[in-house]
């Protein structure tokens, strides 16, 4: 149990279902599948959401004047370390990856900037819902957009429409997790696309996001394939029914495990339909 709840608390589960997204655009975009690539984008998602664990812990501590006791926060620091090694040789075999890479780093910053001054500054509670899109974006651009241009050095149209398919599908799962937290968020005056609308407007909004990506699959019926259509479509189903599920209080194990695992569900799937 332990174990399980290492997984998930030091975002290796959520660096996996990265990874599978990443081969899930080389399936899409029929491109030759390059590990190297795949493990980056492990990496990159599993230094992040580290380096973002710690610096919400540290700010906890700060602000409920706890003593910062580093050795619980060493899996973290052990896991950083790991993540920048094989970031760094990755750089050093391939320079070109930097650039390719500045852009989600960049946004990542921004989003960090957001979480960490969120109660300081009222600009930026105001912005809060921007937090959502911007990971959004993160995770379509280092999912989609970086294994297109580490292997190809462009962006086809075919990665261009994937792309933009990842992009409403993450944002469906990101607003899951704003829902989860409306309370708070409310409480702290806080915004977020699920604080800035009432229950039956973010049904909406997501109803929405459902037919727009829906028919962004049916649009690239002929590109994709109709079973990895069929699978698009259904993960996308899936963050909705997962969403109207969520409206009342749910576990840990639900957002952690069955709302990230979408993720994994969708790429093993396609997978599964190549083979």
């Amino acid at each position: 149990m332990r174990f399980i709840q290492f997984i998930f608390s030091r975002s290796i589960f959520v660096s996996l279902c990265a990874a599978f997204l990443s081969v899930q655009t080389f399936i899409l975009t029929k491109v030759q599948l390059q590990m190297s690539i795949v493990t980056l984008v492990f990496f990159v998602t599993l230094f992040f959401y580290n380096f973002y664990a710690i610096l919400i812990k540290w700010q906890g501590d700060i602000v409920s004047k706890n003593p910062i006791v580093l050795p619980k926060y060493a899996a973290n620091f052990f896991l950083i370390l790991v993540s920048i090694i094989y970031v760094f040789d990755s750089f050093f075999k391939s320079p070109q990856l930097i650039r390719i890479v500045f852009i989600p780093g960049f946004t990542s910053f921004i989003y960090l900037g957001i979480m960490i001054n969120k109660g300081k500054f009222f600009i930026i509670k105001k912005l809060g819902f921007l937090k959502t899109i911007l990971l959004s974006f993160t995770w379509a651009y280092t999912t989609v957009i970086l294994p297109s241009l580490a292997t190809q050095n462009e962006v086809s149209d075919l990665a261009t429409e994937v792309f933009f398919m990842r992009f409403v599908f993450m944002l469906m799962l990101g607003i899951i997790f704003d829902y989860r937290d409306v309370q708070k968020d409310r409480k702290n005056n806080w915004s977020s696309i699920a604080t800035m609308f009432n229950k039956s407007q973010v049904i909406g909004v997501m109803l929405m996001l459902l037919l727009l990506n829906s028919g962004l699959c049916y649009w690239n019926l002929k590109i994709v394939g109709e079973i990895q259509q069929f699978i698009l479509m259904m993960s996308t189903v899936l963050a909705f029914l997962f969403f109207i599920i969520s409206l009342k209080k749910r576990n840990y194990y639900f957002y952690y495990f069955l709302v990230d695992g979408l993720m994994l569900f969708s790429a093993i799937a396609s997978i599964i339909a190549t083979l």
